[in-house]
């Protein structure tokens, strides 16, 4: 047993999943240089890669979610793999489940406190609050829109207003912040923007506080709906589109078409169900929803092309999860969803190795949706590390372009991003 599992007189048998395996917390943090790489590196793809997750150094955790954050990142540049670097988030909160930036800024999130400000090499800067104007938490799925720049948000919490919608301007700066009003505390993880709307969902999932024994339970009676709200409206101009009870972790991605707003996202019926491909087509002028299942096969962490984000997308990656022992994966693929065409082409990783999200990257800022490289960390049981490889999204069953070495294995973590060079 290594990390925090040693300083306990707990059997590996009895431990809970997120102490065990390649879910374990590594506890040093460390820089390589110059990595390995089998393939060819594409000469354009000059940025970092970088990925959060719960990393809980300082002891074993009661869940998963409430483990310390830690930064995995690998920088690529003249196609070279530069360096590879860890870093833990230090914070008094967790900020351990995704990693965005904006208006100049690196910000590490999880929705239950304010954004932490990390440097380019994953150094930890300290809290941001949009110069006081966030006083409650931020979720860990903003939306940047590609059009405005504009970085749009919510919290949610245990105190009225349960829920507050937030919009800040290309530059950073905080220059809306709406209360909605829902019936009750909610789990309410990830949300959607179109061109002009923001999309929530207020589902029968009710939320405790991550530290009650009890973090999230279903209710029969709450009932589920879609609130649809112009991105610069008020709060209470919120329109509800009830649909059947389910829950959902996180959105792909929501645009207008004609009079109708197309939201696809992973639901699942229950808490315990698995999550699928689901499109919402909300009639704006009828007031009804339909709903339609793309795909039946259990998939989560959803991805886009993030140029397409608020318009209409072509392709959503997607991991799939397999083997599923007390509601957790042991293997895992890739899968691409073509929602125009109506399939999906899956790419396998090989045996005794495991992906985790993956993020799109363009070849160019103005190249189609589905010329570039998709991104990911793929765990290697057999030697214990993981690496960065690194796919032609445009031929996504084929064997990886580039695969890097890493020199350490990257515990399996939640969101991550693609950080361009500016200039």
């Amino acid at each position: 047993m290594t990390g925090p599992c040693s300083t306990t007189a707990t059997s590996h048998e009895t431990l809970p999943f997120h102490l065990t395996g390649n879910y374990a917390p590594v506890l040093d943090e460390i820089t390589a240089h110059d990595l390995e790489v089998t393939g060819t590196l594409p000469p354009e793809l000059a940025g970092t890669y970088v990925r959060n997750g719960p990393n809980p150094r300082n002891g074993p955790t009661p869940t998963w979610f409430l483990g310390q954050g830690m930064l995995h990142g690998v920088r690529i540049e003249g196609g070279r793999a530069r360096w590879y670097r860890n870093r833990a988030i230090h914070a008094p909160t967790t900020s351990n489940t995704n990693i965005v930036r904006h208006a100049g800024r690196m910000l590490a999130l999880v929705e239950t406190a304010a954004p932490v400000v990390v440097s380019s090499e994953l150094e930890t800067v300290g809290a941001f609050d949009f110069a006081g104007g966030l006083t409650r938490g931020m979720t860990a799925h903003p939306k940047i829109c590609p059009f405005t720049g504009e970085l749009l948000f919510f919290a949610y919490g245990l105190q009225a207003p349960f829920v507050t919608y937030y919009r800040a301007s290309a530059s950073g700066e905080l220059v809306q912040s709406e209360p909605i009003q829902v019936g009750s505390p909610t789990y309410m993880h990830d949300f959607a923007i179109t061109r002009r709307y923001a999309v929530f969902l207020d589902l029968p999932v009710l939320f405790n506080g991550w530290r009650t024994p009890v973090p999230i339970q279903w209710s029969d009676d709450y009932g589920a709906r879609i609130g649809v709200l112009p991105r610069d409206g008020r709060g209470d101009q919120v329109r509800w589109f009830p649909i059947a009870p389910c829950n959902v972790v996180h959105t792909a991605n929501a645009y207008e078409e004609g009079g109708t707003i197309v939201l696809d996202l992973m639901r699942s019926s229950t808490l315990s169900t698995p999550t699928r491909l689901v499109r919402y087509t909300l009639d704006l002028e009828r007031g009804v929803v339909h709903e339609a299942a793309l795909d039946a096969l259990h998939t989560e962490f959803p991805r886009i092309d993030d140029r397409r984000t608020g318009s209409a997308h072509r392709y959503v990656y997607a991991l799939e999860l397999r083997n599923m022992v007390n509601g957790v994966p042991t293997d895992a693929a890739l899968r691409k969803y073509d929602v125009a065409a109506g399939r999906s082409t899956v790419h396998e990783c090989g045996p005794d190795r495991v992906p985790g999200e993956c993020v799109f990257v363009p070849r160019a800022p103005d190249s189609d949706e589905d010329d570039g490289h998709a991104l990911c960390y793929v765990y290697d049981r057999k030697r214990n590390a993981s690496d960065l490889v690194v796919l032609d999204a445009a031929d996504f069953a084929a064997p990886a372009l580039a695969t890097i070495a890493l020199p350490r294995r990257v515990p399996f973590g939640i969101h991550g991003s693609w950080f361009p060079d500016l200039g």
